[in-house]
């Protein structure tokens, strides 16, 4: 069993975290001996419940679980996460042609609406930043068109017609996967998309984990982040990368995860 400080601990959002997955990430924790924490996030509340928070805690759960500790200075900590960081525009700047959307182009609904585009022409569109303000698709002009005449008229905090959006030609992607990566390593992974449908798999070809950890030589958004690498005909390119206290587990192995964060997290070395 590994040893960790006893000062550390895992806060787990209980609602609205997949039951299998909290279930898991809760005997992750019994296993490797680590304090864990079940929370419940009151809808549209601006507070976070009480809780115990002696320990150092490392953050699981919902955008707005996450966004709630943001405004604490100590569970800041626990939250692997840097806003200028984690977005599509960064990812250009560093990774450049390894990104899936590398061209594409960073706007915002209002000036995407002032182009002459044919109604039925695709555009792959997602946020620049790592909001999940929606997720990434492929939808036509009019659609946009459509959905931008909505944005007009509700008050939506996390979306309005100047968000920063990315806007691209749509691919053709055969498999996805997500991988954990912890201090340059990957630490776990999961295929989950085959031709855009959902596969969960646990693991990745050896070759998906030296293209990612290739990439983390140039440059990480954080020590602690989740990357989604994708096969695109024959190559292998990076469609995103997001903070590891928000994103879904999919098939991969939970308690590797649980075990190399925590590790970091006490400033033990993860390879041991």
């Amino acid at each position: 069993m590994p040893t960790f400080s006893p000062g550390i601990q895992w806060v787990v959002q209980r609602n609205l975290t997949h039951v299998a997955d909290f279930n898991n990430l809760r005997l992750s924790c019994e296993e490797a001996g680590i304090y864990f924490q079940a929370i419940d996030i009151i809808p549209f509340s601006p507070d976070l419940p009480v809780f115990d928070t002696s320990r150092r805690s490392i953050i699981y759960g919902s955008t707005t679980f996450c966004n709630l500790a943001a405004t604490d200075q100590e569970l800041k900590t626990g939250l692997f996460f840097d806003e200028a960081r984690f977005s599509i525009g960064n990812y250009f700047q560093r990774w450049g042609k390894y990104m899936l959307n590398y061209g594409a182009v960073i706007t915002t609904f209002e000036e995407l609406m002032s182009r002459d585009v044919l109604p039925e022409q695709l555009f792959f569109i997602r946020p620049d930043d790592d909001s999940k303000s929606f997720s990434g698709e492929i939808k036509s002009f009019g659609e946009i068109s459509r959905w931008y005449e909505q944005l007009k008229m509700v008050e939506n905090t996390n979306l309005s017609p100047d968000s920063a959006i990315v806007v691209s030609d749509p691919w053709q992607i055969r498999y996805e996967w997500r991988l954990w990566i912890v201090e340059g390593k990957v630490v776990a992974a999961s295929k989950y998309r085959t031709d855009f449908k959902l596969t969960k798999e646990r693991g990745c070809p050896e070759e998906v984990i030296t293209f990612a950890e290739n990439r983390c030589a140039e440059y990480t958004p954080h020590d602690v982040f989740v990357m989604d690498v994708c096969l695109c005909g024959e190559e292998l390119f990076i469609v995103e990368c997001g903070c590891m206290n928000a994103e879904g587990f999919y098939h991969a192995d939970i308690g590797a995860i649980v075990t190399a964060v925590s590790r970091y997290f006490a400033g033990l070395d993860i390879r041991k």
